[in-house]
C-alpha cells in the first residue's frame, strides 16, 4: 500500500464486479473516496468523510454478453451522471466492462437497478460474458500447448543454452499467465447463477 498525506493506493484482487462494489462502500464508510482505478487491481483513493459517499459499480456488457457495447456505456455514463453521480476514471483492461460511480450521501439512496427482470439480465449478461472468455482463454491455453510441443520437435536449441532457457521461460509464463486469466475468469460464474437463481425465486414469491 502506497500512502501519501491524504491519499492512498492500495492493491486489491476482486474476482466480481459486487465484491468490488462492496470494497469501495467499505473504503468510503472509513473516510476514503475512490478517486482512480487501473487495472482492476490498484485503487487510489483520498481522504473524505466517514460515510460521506455511496459507490455503484455496473457493467456496460450487452445482454447477450457477447461483447461490452459503447453505446450501453454511454447511456449509463449519461444516466449516473445526471443523478448527480461521478465517474471514476479507470483504465483496465476490460474498461467497458466496468462502470465506477461515486455519489454524495446526502443526495439519499442510490441505486441502478431495482427491478428484478433488469437485475436478472444484468447478471445473466455477465456470466454469458465470463463463460465465453472463458472457452476462449482455455482454447488459447491449448493451442499454446499445441505449439510449443510442434515448436519443440522443429527446432531444438541446444539443451543448457541460453537461448533453451530464455524459450522454456517464456513458454513457462505465457502459459501460467493464460491459466491464471482462465481461472479468474471461470471463478466469478458459480456466484453469478446463484444470484440468477435466488432472484428468480425472489421474482416468483412476489408473483
Amino acid at each position: 500500500m502506497k500512502k501519501k498525506a491524504n491519499r492512498i493506493t492500495k492493491t486489491v484482487i476482486c474476482l466480481t464486479i459486487d465484491q468490488e462494489e462492496e470494497y469501495l462502500n467499505k473504503m468510503c464508510a472509513q473516510g476514503w473516496k475512490p478517486v482512480k482505478i487501473m487495472l482492476g487491481l490498484w485503487f487510489t483513493f483520498e481522504k473524505c468523510e466517514p460515510g460521506e459517499y455511496i459507490v455503484r459499480v455496473t457493467t456496460g456488457i450487452d445482454p447477450k454478453g457477447s461483447k461490452a457495447s459503447r453505446e450501453r456505456r454511454e447511456r449509463m455514463i449519461e444516466f449516473l451522471t445526471d443523478s448527480g453521480a461521478e465517474i471514476v476514471p479507470e483504465t483496465n483492461v476490460d474498461a467497458k466492462t466496468r462502470i465506477y460511480a461515486v455519489r454524495p450521501a446526502s443526495m439519499g439512496d442510490f441505486e441502478i437497478n431495482t427491478d428484478i427482470d433488469a437485475l436478472i439480465a444484468d447478471y445473466t449478461a455477465r456470466r454469458r460474458y465470463h463463460i465465453g472468455w472463458s472457452v476462449a482463454t482455455a482454447l488459447l491455453f491449448v493451442v499454446g500447448l499445441l505449439e510449443g510441443t510442434w515448436m519443440a520437435t522443429m527446432y531444438r536449441a541446444p539443451e543448457g543454452t541460453y537461448v533453451d532457457l530464455a524459450c522454456a521461460c517464456l513458454e513457462f509464463i505465457a502459459a501460467a499467465l493464460l491459466l491464471l486469466t482462465f481461472v479468474c475468469l471461470l471463478l466469478p460464474i458459480p456466484s453469478y447463477t446463484r444470484k440468477i437463481r435466488k432472484l428468480k425465486e425472489q421474482r416468483q414469491i412476489e408473483e
